[in-house]
């Protein structure tokens, strides 16, 4: 008997569930997608008015016919791209940057008294390797990152503003340098992708592009001081659903120039098995959007009436350019431990203050009376984590590590890096 009351109690739940997934997203009666030929919107007056009419006649009376979703949302008939341009560019800093900051580190610590002399970098984004010397004094390295974040901002309805989203980005960087004396100067080159899924939109933007930037380190013995700049080019696609069709908007092969520039310094203290490296790092990254052009596909609709035959042909929506920016002020510590010759671990902490683009939306195309979400505010927030840096033979080391991001307004981050390097 328990067991036919919690299977009747447990369907009861799953078709609420469906239930209220269906009115999240409910289309138009029609098919009618929101910026059809001659019953869209964008059309105004009686077209975003429900029951505006006053002939007796289906169409005239209803008003709003292609749905009332397509009238009262904002953010659900948002481009991704407004929604969380600001989070991919803070996401390529962190990458991008993060890399180069971590060899810096790296290098410029190499001849302190660390734990076994091993070389680690802790930072927001992984362990930079440590580099491999090849001709001419030149030293080659790698650094990989891969991250998993969502923002849970309450999502109820299409008709209410939500930055709600869910993605992945991940970075693979190789570098060159080349040490003067206590100075390091050398050439990155960075691949970076990331895959992001919008909920108040049902949508989705994908980030791919490369970044080549230089960068400067110099060891004054008390503390060292890092500098550097680059730029490149992110290819974007986008994808949203039509509230009043339910089909694909799309864009694609938009093509947005990225520049980046960084500072800082550090320093290391060393006391018996343990190293202290406190760090003060600025980092600041501009992703260039240009104006494109979302297309609206034709939405083969059953809306017939007195207005007379079908019309399927649709308006496509202009998306305006914008640049989306990221600046970051960190101040952080590492604590690295020499248990063995073999294996290193360490914490970090580190708080950082962002000015990052905020989300922002569509105008409605008639006032629902609802009261909108404001965007979450990205104005700072904190990371900690740890790993192991492994030396396991004179040919072979690396490192796994894992940090988190915590204290973001409705945001959260997970990262996990891991490298093995092989030396010949």
């Amino acid at each position: 008997m328990k067991f036919f009351r919690n299977f009747i109690i447990l369907a009861l739940m799953t078709i609420m569930a469906l239930v209220l997934n269906s009115r999240a997203f409910a289309y138009g009666s029609y098919g009618l997608s929101c910026t059809n030929d001659a019953y869209g919107t964008q059309h105004g007056t009686n077209y975003v008015t429900a029951n505006a009419g006053t002939s007796s006649s289906t169409i005239s009376t209803y008003g709003v016919y292609t749905g009332l979703d397509c009238a009262y949302a904002g953010a659900g008939r948002t481009n991704s791209s407004a929604i969380v341009g600001g989070e991919i560019a803070r996401l390529a800093a962190n990458a991008v940057i993060g890399a180069v900051t971590g060899r810096l580190s790296t290098a410029m610590n190499n001849n302190s008294d660390t734990a076994a002399h091993m070389s680690y970098s802790a930072n927001g984004n992984g362990i930079g390797m440590a580099a491999n010397h090849i001709v001419g004094g030149l030293s080659v390295w790698t650094n990989f990152s891969s991250s998993n974040f969502e923002n849970d901002q309450t999502f109820t309805s299409v008709r209410f503003d939500s930055n709600n989203f869910d993605g992945d980005a991940s970075a693979a960087t190789v570098g060159v340098d080349k040490r003067l004396g206590n100075i390091l100067i050398g050439l990155s080159y960075t691949s970076f992708d990331s895959d992001i899924d919008t909920t108040v939109n049902r949508g989705n933007i994908q980030t791919e592009g490369e970044t080549i930037g230089l960068y400067v380190g110099v060891n004054t013995g008390a503390f060292s001081m890092s500098a550097g700049a680059g730029q490149g080019e992110y290819d974007i696609t986008t994808r949203r659903q039509d509230l009043g069709s339910g089909l694909d908007i799309t864009a694609s092969d938009v093509t947005a120039d990225v520049t980046y520039y960084h500072l800082g310094f550090s320093g290391t203290l060393n006391r018996g098995r343990l190293t202290f490296m406190p760090r003060v790092n600025y980092r600041n990254f501009d992703l260039d959007l240009p104006a494109f052009t979302d297309i609206v596909p034709n939405d083969g609709n059953s809306f017939t009436g007195a207005y007379g035959a079908n019309v399927f042909t649709t308006a496509d929506d202009a998306v305006g350019g914008k640049t989306y920016s990221s600046d970051m002020t960190e101040a952080g510590l590492s604590i690295a431990l020499a248990t063995s010759a073999r294996i290193s671990p360490y914490f970090d902490i580190a708080y950082v203050n962002e000015d990052t683009t905020a989300a922002s939306y569509a105008t409605e195309a008639t006032a629902d009376g609802n009261s909108d979400l404001l965007a979450s505010a990205p104005d700072g927030y904190i990371t900690y984590g740890g790993g192991m840096i492994l030396n396991l033979s004179s040919k072979v080391n690396g490192y796994v590590s894992i940090s988190e991001t915590t204290n973001r307004e409705d945001f959260s981050e997970t990262l996990l890096t891991g490298s093995l390097k092989l030396k010949f």
